[in-house]
């Protein structure tokens, strides 16, 4: 747990710094040890909607749910973000998935 506290807090000084890549990175590898965090995945996710793209944030916020299908907050978060990018289809079907998943 403090790694994971470490590994955040070195990615968030480095996004203040801009180095959006090196706090991907540094994202990845928490995840890698602590997969089912919902907490370094929604911060991935803010990082991938402010400085990466529309399909990286639909990959992450995918992977996200499969780690932590009860993490309501990141169904919601992919289903907005495809109903803001006009996918409207898509966004009940995020819906009904977690409501599968829960």
């Amino acid at each position: 747990e403090d790694r994971k506290r470490t590994w955040v807090d070195d990615a968030e000084g480095l996004l203040e710094r801009g180095a959006v890549h090196t706090a991907r990175a540094i994202y990845g590898q928490t995840l890698a040890v602590f997969p089912a965090k919902k907490s370094v995945w929604l911060r991935l996710a803010f990082l991938e909607k402010a400085h990466g793209t529309r399909e990286a944030l639909d990959q992450v916020l995918s992977r996200a749910v499969s780690f932590c299908p009860q993490a309501d907050i990141l169904w919601l978060m992919g289903a907005k973000e495809k109903w803001l990018a006009g996918d409207i289809d898509a966004a009940p079907e995020i819906l009904f998935q977690a409501f599968q998943a829960n």
